[in-house]
């Protein structure tokens, strides 16, 4: 491990990273599995620039993906993550939205021995540095298609975000609308709406993103989200609130594991609730359980940190969203989900 690794610090800013760039001719773009707005977002307008410098740039993707990923991408290619699968060649490896290896997956191994020639981009309060000398982590930052924004500013040599080309303009505004639930939550901030301002001057169609992204439900998904609202326990005098699956519910609903967005953030709205779980498990293998955490909680008095109860099933996020993925069985989680939000409640 190199010394400028030892710490989750940064390492790297926008107009270094430019440099390190322009100096390569083969980029690969990672991020985390179960890729979401921000992610896809910052990966497709950092490629897109990347190849107006004239650079060969490709965006990887890992697990399930949006409906909507193919009709955002419109002609930037990108390739799938397979288990196994060996490390594409590149002279530079970028990654955003996350710094955490548990949560690249497969693409984690990618960058083993390849420190020096990889940088991450992120705005999460934890991850590993051994993975990238080059470190630009902005943690006040609502989404990281903000940073993104400007190192695609400085690779291109233009004003501002306000003269980004659209095609790149737009999947970076989609980061920052989806990861501030379209301007709704509490990281929403002054430098949000005035990057939002300068992304919609250059063509930014706010409403046809809305429709695509938000308003493109199924049937199925819907009633998922029926069934999982219906048994819903909420514990702890009414603050927590805990909704459970497991894969066979989900085949039985008629949805897969790229269907469930949007359903921890529904029980928020209730009167008292503090903080929003929702628990999938499945089997890796026979006898191998997984279960997967996703957290949310109001702002304000008393507002619970979310990422400091993550941490304790492995996983991290930021102060209102968090999430985990353990090797435990889904009742162990609930029991333990119950006690660690009951200490952050006292």
């Amino acid at each position: 491990m190199s010394e400028s690794a030892t710490q989750w610090r940064s390492t790297a800013d926008a107009a270094g990273l430019a440099a390190w760039l322009g100096k390569a001719s083969r980029v690969v773009i990672l991020t985390h599995t179960k890729p979401d707005g921000d992610a896809i977002g910052s990966t497709l307008g950092l490629a897109r620039t990347l190849t107006a410098v004239g650079k060969d740039a490709l965006v990887w993707y890992a697990g399930p993906t949006p409906v909507w990923l193919k009709p955002m991408a419109r002609d930037t290619s990108f390739g799938r993550v397979q288990a196994g699968s060996e490390a594409p060649k590149a002279d530079a490896y970028v990654v955003v939205d996350t710094g955490a290896r548990r949560q690249l997956e497969t693409a984690g191994a990618w960058l083993d021995g390849k420190a020096d020639r990889a940088a991450i981009i992120d705005h999460h309060l934890h991850g590993d540095p051994d993975l990238a000398d080059r470190r630009w982590l902005v943690t006040d930052a609502a989404a990281v298609c903000q940073p993104v924004a400007r190192l695609c500013v400085e690779l291109l040599g233009v004003d501002g975000l306000a003269s980004l080309p659209e095609e790149i303009a737009t999947p970076l505004y989609l980061g920052i609308a989806t990861d501030t639930g379209w301007y709704r939550n509490s990281n929403v901030a002054p430098d949000v709406m005035r990057d939002a301002g300068d992304l919609l001057a250059c063509g930014v169609d706010h409403a046809a993103l809305y429709e695509l992204t938000e308003q493109r439900d199924t049937a199925a998904h819907v009633r998922f989200m029926g069934h999982m609202l219906a048994d819903m326990e909420i514990e702890l005098d009414g603050q927590l609130a805990i909704m459970a699956c497991d894969h066979a519910k989900m085949r039985e609903c008629g949805v897969d594991g790229g269907e469930t967005g949007g359903i921890v953030d529904k029980p928020l709205t209730i009167v008292g609730v503090r903080v929003s779980a929702l628990l999938t498990a499945w089997e890796e293998s026979p006898g191998q359980a997984q279960t997967k955490i996703s957290m949310r909680s109001k702002s304000g008095p008393g507002a619970v940190d979310v990422n400091q109860i993550a941490q304790e099933f492995g996983g991290g996020g930021h102060a209102r969203a968090a999430g985990a993925k353990t090797p435990m069985a889904l009742h162990e989680v609930k029991r333990g989900l119950i006690a660690a939000v009951e200490r952050a409640l006292r």
